[in-house]
């Protein structure tokens, strides 16, 4: 086993480059409908570290995920178009506050009834699928850190999160064709539908091209600032097991990138800080695969269970709400995958049951991102508080 971490830093980053360049090649393939690109980059570290080829522990995995984290979250979240949201209509919404409220009462009730199968980390589990569920993998990794979830009980949660979101992504594809009937049974007409169609999209940059000036700015931003919430982070009161330094950080750094995303610059290199935002988020994914084991897959039956279980209550909800609010199934399940999903597939489910509704779905996608980590690091702090 080659523990230099020079060897180690280049095995990650040739996992992170193959993996986008195998979804460059195969994006129109169903397989990267099923196993989008944080899949590629997670598995194999976790595969090599299973075979001795990778260490479990490097203080490249710890450099990573402590500096190159909020770096990109504050990228990522910079690209937030505020004015967007704003345009959303209020039926669009409603459906995604539903589908919200659901995840956040799923997460409560699936807590209760697993506790005992759950140990220790059981409050960690659900706010870390949580913050998953309503944003997206950033999020998901952000709120891990924040509780300090054990990486061995994060491989099989992270795939069987995989597993039910893109289950629950087909079955809301197949029964698109049904949305009229279950449109009558929730006394929903057009007119509901209508109210939803709104032509607004996420910001675009005005620049095409990635320039080295344009790189190194964004790199300067990401990591700058967040080295300067790490620092005061490590200052602020460590407030019990829910609220320790890296939740502080990961607060400041939400806050900042959303307050970033504000500004003139952020709207004109929205594009260009995606694309730095997402590299640097896929290097911190396969630095986490490579501190797990495939062995942790014996856990999996627990979690898939709690994700299919969660997902039921999320959908029982979310009928329950189309009915009382009049929301159309092709709204509902949009909001749906917008927060299970996250704007990789959200679009998708859209186009399925409306084209027209492609914008609203990523503008919903995007408010779950900015939300997401709020929402799991206080589910963390009740679910403490609720065990007493």
């Amino acid at each position: 086993m080659n523990q230099d971490p020079l060897f180690v830093a280049f095995i990650l980053l040739a996992v992170v480059v193959g993996a986008q360049k195998w979804s460059v090649e195969f994006q129109n393939a169903r397989i990267m409908r099923y196993l989008p690109t944080p899949v590629w980059c997670y598995i194999p570290p976790t595969l090599l570290t299973t075979l001795g080829i990778l260490p479990s522990k490097s203080v490249v995995y710890d450099g990573i995920t402590n500096f190159v984290l909020p770096a990109c979250l504050i990228l990522l979240l910079m690209t937030t178009d505020v004015e967007g949201l704003k345009k959303v209509s209020r039926p669009a919404l409603t459906a995604m506050a539903c589908a919200t409220s659901s995840i956040l009462i799923g997460a409560i009730w699936v807590f209760l009834l697993f506790q005992s199968s759950l140990g220790t980390e059981g409050w960690k589990v659900i706010s870390t699928l949580t913050a998953s569920w309503i944003g997206g993998t950033v999020n998901m990794l952000a709120v891990k850190q924040a509780t300090e979830l054990s990486d061995q009980t994060f491989t099989p949660l992270f795939l069987s999160d995989i597993t039910v979101v893109y289950t629950w992504m087909t079955f809301l594809m197949v029964i698109s064709s049904n949305q009229n009937k279950i449109d009558r049974w929730m006394n929903v007409t057009r007119r509901h539908m209508d109210q939803a169609l709104v032509h607004a999209g996420p910001a675009k940059s005005t620049r095409k091209k990635m320039e080295s000036q344009s790189l190194l700015a964004l790199l300067a931003i990401g990591f700058g600032l967040g080295a300067a919430c790490i620092w005061l982070g490590n200052r602020l009161p460590i407030l019990g097991a829910g609220m320790n330094t890296f939740t502080w950080i990961i607060i400041l750094v939400t806050t900042l990138g959303l307050w970033l995303s504000r500004t003139r610059y952020a709207k004109q290199e929205s594009a260009n800080a995606s694309r730095v935002g997402y590299f640097l988020l896929y290097f911190v994914l396969a630095a986490t695969g490579a501190k797990a084991n495939l062995t942790a897959l014996l856990h999996a039956p627990i979690f898939l269970a709690i994700c299919f279980v969660w997902v039921g209550i999320h959908a029982a909800l979310l009928l329950l709400a189309g009915r009382v609010f009049g929301i159309p199934s092709a709204m509902l399940a949009t909001a749906s995958q917008a927060n299970l999903g996250g704007v990789a597939s959200a679009p998708i489910v859209a186009s399925t049951y409306e084209p027209k509704l492609v914008p609203v779905a990523l503008i919903l996608a995007i408010l779950g991102n900015a939300v997401a980590n709020y929402f799991g690091i206080l589910m963390g702090q009740f679910l403490l508080r609720l065990t007493g």
